[in-house]
């Protein structure tokens, strides 16, 4: 072979070698942006009517109601004077109760009213006047599950009285 070969054969590992540590370098600096992001969510906070009147979230928390990992949510309003969600198991004030099993990271819920699935959830208007209402229609979307927060999407529909959509997070209390 000819001296010309073995030249060529190598400037071309040592482009190789220029490649490969760009490449690293690259890869390194991407992985090191990894896992710093905040969860982005939509900008309209959870809102909307119970039982006609205008409710507006404020926070929510979630504590384990069955051996078999699901969960009650309770999904307070702006009325709520606690700054815990955890330390507000149960209201008597306008909320919204959802029921489901959270997936490990994201996923998506379709709204039902009674749980079979996984992949479901029941959500129920609670009010003074018309008590307990379960929505028939809408879906929950959770986005990510960090360090015990639920960050997500909720579209309940019962009627034009009781109907909310926007995003949330929830407490895991327990």
């Amino acid at each position: 072979m000819s001296k010309n070969f073995f030249i060529a054969i190598k400037g071309v590992m040592h482009k190789s070698r220029e490649s490969f540590f760009l490449l690293v370098l690259s890869g390194i600096f991407l992985l090191s942006a990894c896992g710093k992001d905040e969860v982005e969510l939509p900008d309209e906070v959870l809102q909307g009517k119970i039982d006609g009147e205008e409710w507006t979230y404020k926070s929510a928390n979630a504590y384990l109601e069955s051996a078999d990992f699901r969960y009650r949510v309770t999904f307070l309003s702006t009325e709520e004077t606690v700054s815990d969600p955890c330390a507000l198991r149960s209201t008597a004030k306008r909320h919204i109760t959802a029921f489901l099993r959270f997936p490990e990271y994201s996923g998506d819920y379709t709204l039902t009213p009674q749980l079979v699935n996984d992949n479901e959830v029941v959500v129920t208007f609670n009010a003074d006047i018309s008590g307990s209402l379960v929505a028939s229609s809408g879906f929950m979307s959770i986005f990510a599950i960090e360090n015990r927060v639920v960050f997500g999407y909720l579209q309940a529909v019962l009627d034009d009285d009781n109907t909310v959509e926007g995003s949330f997070q929830i407490r895991l209390c327990n």
